[in-house]
């Protein structure tokens, strides 16, 4: 998906938000200001938002030092989510529909983002996600698709949400035992998306349900051209492959060369009229080949 006009605003905003949070004074704020600007201008419109956002925040990085700018802000996330794990497994055990209400699950977590412009309330998602209902909703064929995979690939978004991601993939594989997962995640720190490093916290359980992948990509998304060869494989050869969040839809709609199963919630103007909604909805739908 290629960026739009509203993209460079966006993620120049992005750059100064981390100015902002690190409390820069002015000489220093305005050196990353300007280093952002130079790269934004290096781009037309025929790139991803996430490539463009890799450059700046690695740039960022690289000037203040800091390998994970977000580094906290990911363990609090993921000891967030972590409190109401049990209240959404007691609530699954109740389901008409597990695998169904697992998705819902799923997609409440990618409310966890911190390279949007707006606060984020986890409680108040998971409160109401049970009653809501997608704009685009393929779960039929997903849950086909589900059933009958020997091999699943799925793609991790944001720090915390990884959480809900083990509900997900743990309800699958009670329906599906003999199915291979496999759990992409970061090749680096970039924004709050996750990375194998991030995983390493009491309470989760990821590396008992899946294997976990390094995709060696530096974008907030799964980018093809930046993903290292053992996870290029895994991605075109898996029977079916979950996509969470915007940035691995950003990078993948139309662009992959294969069927995808698309999980989301639409946070930003331009991905919704690609997707077809509107800030606000939730998606489940295959983006075909």
């Amino acid at each position: 998906m290629n960026i739009s006009k509203e993209c460079y605003l966006c993620i120049y905003k992005q750059v100064y938000k981390i100015a902002d949070k690190f409390n820069l004074p002015d000489k220093e704020a305005s050196k990353i200001l300007r280093e952002g600007a130079k790269i934004l201008s290096k781009y037309d419109i025929n790139v991803t938002p996430p490539e463009i956002a890799a450059e700046e925040y690695g740039k960022v990085s690289e000037i203040l030092d800091v390998e994970d700018l977000f580094e906290n802000e990911k363990k609090e996330a993921i000891k967030e989510a972590l409190k109401f794990k049990p209240m959404l497994k007691l609530r699954l055990l109740k389901s008409p529909d597990k695998l169904f209400d697992a998705c819902k699950i799923a997609v409440a977590g990618n409310v966890i983002d911190l390279g949007v412009h707006h606060e984020y309330n986890l409680e108040k998602e998971i409160q109401e996600i049970f009653q809501m209902e997608f704009k685009k909703n393929d779960y039929a064929e997903f849950k086909t698709a589900a059933e009958d995979a020997d091999s699943i690939c799925y793609l991790a978004d944001n720090a915390g949400e990884n959480v809900f991601d083990e509900l997900l993939i743990e309800t699958i594989k009670e329906i599906n035992p003999d199915v291979k997962i496999y759990y992409f995640v970061r090749g680096r720190p970039v924004i709050n998306d996750v990375t194998i490093k991030d995983l390493n916290i009491e309470g989760l359980e990821i590396f008992e349900l899946a294997e976990v992948v390094d995709t060696g990509v530096p974008t907030p998304g799964y980018h093809l051209k930046f993903a290292n060869e053992k996870s290029k494989e895994i991605f075109f050869e898996a029977d079916m492959v979950i996509s969470k969040g915007m940035g691995n839809f950003e990078c993948l709609y139309e662009e992959c060369g294969r069927e995808v199963f698309y999980l989301f919630k639409v946070k930003c103007d331009v991905v919704g009229r690609k997707a077809g909604g509107e800030v606000g909805d939730y998606m489940l739908f295959k983006g075909d080949k």
